[in-house]
């Protein structure tokens, strides 16, 4: 018999629950033998899609595979509908995790799932958007936070792995009528509504707009919003902005450089349970794709020009040539030249320079930072040739500057 040690306090056990729910971004529950039917129907309510299409997920399924289930072995329950739940039992506790799924919904794998169970393709939209309000889960990360939550309950992983179950009992016939809602097919269309307001606003640079559509579409109904799930979430409208501010002119380049921005920052961010910490993160990044979209629309420049322009703005700490400029835009180094002088009035290296300036003076003004960290961030390793530019720029130098535009 494998030993255990002197079981954790409860509040151990919370805090350990909270931080696998944050790690893993998909629900974590911790009930006592007592509550476990009561934890049970409330995991049917809020995550079984139907019980004649997913039995797996109902109560009474439930409550047989865990008076069955041995004790201290971790169980993930891999239900026909390709979502799973990890089940985990010891003295008088029961873990659940879940639900999430291994695998993304590429374009034809919910048909296919229909199909091979027989279930009428009547219920193929509501299927879709269950299972894209659950996030996509390594089964072993699970399993590694389920084992560490049993060693700070003084328990044991006495497999020392997760020991998968296939369900496939509860046979799922076809024609079962109507497909059941989680809403209304008026709300599932005002969803689309939403999405199609948020994605025009972006497209037109309406910061306003685009973040009022987010709000509204922050208080669907929760079966029916893919923003209860923070981290996927936000994924989500990271993709969906991406596509609206090409639709809006923004050049690939620029979308890439925001877009890579805030996919590292999300991940900083981390898979967060908690809607409330993702949101300012979205409205942002909202915020910062409305915001090149609508200068990239107020220049009067060819699509050339404001390509270039935008990734000078982009990479204004990074070394800028007009060869490299050229390369990235298909174009010859001296046509870029040509039309860049032609429509801007400036060379390449004069265009950086005055920007260059732009930036160090509003850092100037708004930060303590040394000036010699300025000339760094603003792209000049030689503090004295930052000076030089940024006096040839204002008439005086970065410290002059500073000191007459304090207070």
């Amino acid at each position: 018999m494998p030993t255990t040690s002197e079981a954790a306090p409860v509040d151990t056990l919370e805090a350990v629950r909270a931080v696998l729910a944050g790690v893993l971004s998909c629900p974590v529950v911790l009930v006592r033998a007592s509550d476990i039917p009561a934890a049970l129907a409330d995991f049917e309510a809020a995550h079984c899609l139907d019980p004649r299409l997913q039995p797996a997920f109902t109560t009474a399924s439930l409550r047989a595979f865990v008076r069955e289930m041995e004790p201290q072995v971790v169980h993930e329950v891999l239900e026909p509908l390709g979502m799973a739940v990890t089940l985990v039992r010891w003295a008088e506790q029961l873990l659940v995790v879940g639900p999430y799924t291994h695998e993304p919904t590429h374009p034809g794998v919910a048909e296919e799932v229909l199909n091979r169970l027989g279930i009428s393709t009547a219920h193929l939209r509501l299927y879709k958007l269950y299972r894209t309000r659950y996030p996509i889960v390594d089964p072993e990360y699970v399993h590694r936070g389920a084992a560490a939550l049993l060693r700070a309950a003084g328990s044991d992983d006495v497999l020392g792995r997760l020991h998968q179950v296939k369900a496939e009992g509860g046979t799922i016939e076809p024609g079962h009528g109507e497909a059941p809602q989680s809403a209304s097919f008026a709300v599932i269309d005002e969803r689309y509504v939403l999405e199609r307001e948020f994605m025009d606003a972006v497209a037109e640079g309406s910061t306003e707009q685009a973040l009022a559509a987010l709000q509204r579409l922050a208080r669907m109904p929760q079966t029916m919003n893919y923003l209860n799930t923070p981290f996927l979430g936000a994924t989500i409208l990271r993709i969906m902005a991406r596509v609206a501010a090409q639709r809006g002119g923004l050049p690939g380049v620029t979308i890439d450089a925001i877009s890579q921005e805030y996919a590292q920052r999300l991940h900083r961010v981390g898979h967060t349970a908690d809607a409330r910490r993702i949101a300012p993160f979205t409205a942002q990044m909202v915020t910062d794709f409305c915001r090149h979209v609508r200068r990239h629309h107020q220049r009067g420049f060819s699509a050339l020009v404001r390509q270039v322009t935008d990734e000078i703005d982009l990479h204004l700490s990074h070394p800028v040539s007009t060869s490299e400029l050229a390369e990235r835009a298909g174009v010859s180094a001296s046509t870029l030249a040509r039309r860049f002088k032609a429509e801007t009035g400036t060379t390449v290296a004069e265009y950086v320079a005055r920007h260059r300036a732009e930036r160090a003076a509003r850092l100037l003004t708004t930060t303590s930072r040394h000036v010699h960290d300025i000339a760094l961030f603003v792209g000049y390793d030689d503090a004295n040739y930052f000076v030089k530019v940024f006096r040839a720029a204002y008439g005086m130098t970065p410290t002059a500057y500073r000191a007459a535009h304090a207070g």
